[in-house]
């Protein structure tokens, strides 16, 4: 079945298989409401019409021996329900709260739709683990939850052991792969999901579309 077709009519009467969706822009605050879509339509990739964009703008094949992947999708978005122009980096939330970073985005032939190739990168990049950010009150030791439910993959990369002080401490380091671009600053650390804290110490690779972002993190243990 090709993936790309153009009604000579209008777009959402003539299509089944329809979703509601929400388009959430790029760079928006977390917990705005996005746009809903009532007629979004969902096309799996396969191997040979697959492509990811990497950081030089390079296009490569997916290897899927012809099979369908959960990592890209192409999504056609009625104009009638979306009609500013989808921006890349704009993500497409689905009915089970997956997200749909979007890599391209042209118009359809007739006009009648947006069509948007896009990458899951929870599935893209095996973020099994999910984390919270926690922000400083202002009293001392004292947090409050500012984000939840993120979805991480949590790598350690590193531990140092310090023996000879009067205080033997060991640190361990982590790479923390997170699905969304966080604003991070001094004031936030991370919890995991079995309640470990771990201290922020750096981030790199915001902005990146399709990409992750990735936070250095630490946690000390003294004793």
């Amino acid at each position: 079945m090709s993936l790309d077709f153009d009604p000579s009519d209008d777009f959402t009467a003539l299509t089944d298989g329809t979703e509601t969706v929400t388009l959430l822009r790029h760079g928006s605050t977390p917990g705005e409401g996005g746009t809903v879509i009532a007629h979004a339509l969902r096309r799996a990739i396969t191997a040979g019409q697959a492509a990811i964009v990497n950081r030089g703008d390079v296009r490569k094949y997916v290897v899927s021996f012809g099979r369908y992947t959960a990592v890209e999708a192409v999504w056609h978005l009625p104009l009638a329900e979306l009609p500013e122009t989808p921006q890349l980096g704009d993500v497409i939330l689905d009915g089970d709260n997956q997200r749909w970073t979007i890599l391209t985005v042209k118009r359809a032939t007739l006009g009648a739709r947006w069509r948007c190739e896009t990458r899951n990168v929870s599935v893209a990049f095996g973020l099994d683990d999910t984390i919270s950010v926690l922000k400083a009150t202002g009293v001392p030791d004292t947090w409050r939850t500012w984000r939840t439910g993120i979805r991480a993959r949590i790598q350690p990369t590193e531990t140092k052991i310090v023996a000879d002080e009067e205080t033997p401490y060991t640190t361990h380091r982590y790479r923390i792969f997170v699905e969304e671009d966080l604003e991070l600053d001094h004031t936030c650390r991370v919890r995991g999901a079995d309640g470990t804290i771990y201290t922020i110490t750096g981030a790199i690779g915001a902005q990146r579309i399709g990409e992750l972002q990735v936070i250095e993190a630490e946690v000390v243990v003294s004793g």
